[in-house]
C-alpha cells in the first residue's frame, strides 16, 4: 500500500534542494531507523514509512518567508505538503491525518505539537537519532558550513544561556550541542529509540569533549602575538 502511494525513488525527487544536513540521505536514514523502531515497538510500519519519507518536504513550499522562518516552521509546511500529495494520490483521510500528525510532531524545538501516537513517536525518535552520534556531529558541522558559521569559538562549558541565537555567525556546532543535541536523548519516547540513542549520545559527548580539549591545547601553545586583540578568557589563557 505504501509503495503504491509513494516509492523511495519518487520521494528522492522531492528533495532536490536540501542542504547536506537535510537532504535525501538524511530522509533515507530516518526512514530506515523509523521502520526499525516501528517494527520493534508494534507501530503501523506503513504510516511510519510514509511519514519518514515526507517529513522534511521542501518541494512545494512557495512561501516568501525568510529562510530562517521557513526552517522554524518546516515541520508544519511538510505536514501540509504531505496532505496535498497523499490526497492527490488517493490516500484515505485517516491515513493522511496519521501521516500529517507524525510529520507535524517531529520538531524538537516546537513543544506545541507533541507526538500523540506511537507512529509519531517512532518518527520523532528516528529523526533525533540522526541528529546525535557520529552522523549527528557530521550534520551539525555540515549545517554550520552551509550557514557560513564558525566551527568553534569556545568550549561547551563557557557558553552562556543567552548565546542561543542560531542566526548569528558566532553560533557554532558546539552551541548546537549545548542547546539541543546533548538534550535529545532525554526527549526520546520509545525503548528501542532510547537504546540506540544511549550509544550515539556517548559517541557525541566524547567527540565534543575531545574537540574542546584539542582547541585548549592549540591555543595554549600558540605564540602570544597571534592572540593579541582576541578574547582569551574562554580559552583559559587570561591571567
Amino acid at each position: 500500500m505504501t509503495e503504491s502511494l509513494l516509492s523511495v525513488e519518487e520521494a528522492r525527487l522531492l528533495y532536490q534542494a536540501g542542504d547536506a544536513a537535510h537532504d535525501f540521505d538524511h530522509v533515507l536514514r530516518v526512514a530506515c531507523l523509523a521502520e526499525r523502531i516501528a517494527a520493534a515497538e508494534g507501530a503501523d510500519v506503513a504510516v511510519v514509512r510514509l511519514a519518514a519519507l515526507l517529513h522534511d518536504l521542501p518541494a512545494f513550499d512557495k512561501s516568501q518567508e525568510p529562510a530562517a522562518d521557513r526552517r522554524n516552521a518546516h515541520h508544519l509546511h511538510a505536514a501540509d505538503c504531505a496532505r496535498c500529495l497523499l490526497r492527490e494520490r488517493g490516500a484515505s483521510s485517516r491515513l493522511i491525518e496519521q501521516v500529517a500528525h507524525c510529520i507535524a510532531a517531529h520538531r524538537y524545538r516546537d513543544e506545541t505539537v507533541q507526538p500523540q501516537t506511537l507512529e509519531a513517536q517512532c518518527l520523532y525518535d528516528a529523526d533525533k537519532l540522526d541528529a546525535i552520534g557520529a552522523i549527528g556531529v557530521a550534520r551539525a558541522f555540515a549545517y554550520a558550513g552551509a550557514q557560513g558559521n564558525r566551527l568553534w569559538c569556545k568550549p561547551a562549558s563557557s557558553i552562556a544561556p543567552t548565546e542561543n541565537d542560531r542566526s548569528t555567525p558566532g553560533y557554532t556546532p558546539v552551541h548546537e550541542y549545548v542547546f539541543k543535541l546533548r538534550r535529545l536523548l532525554d526527549s526520546l519516547h520509545t525503548p528501542t529509540g532510547r537504546a540506540i540513542g544511549r550509544r550515539r549520545h556517548a559517541t557525541m559527548v566524547a567527540f565534543f569533549e575531545h574537540l574542546d580539549a584539542e582547541m585548549a591545547e592549540t591555543f595554549a601553545l600558540s605564540p602570544e602575538h597571534l592572540l593579541v586583540g582576541q578574547d582569551q578568557s574562554y580559552l583559559g589563557l587570561a591571567s
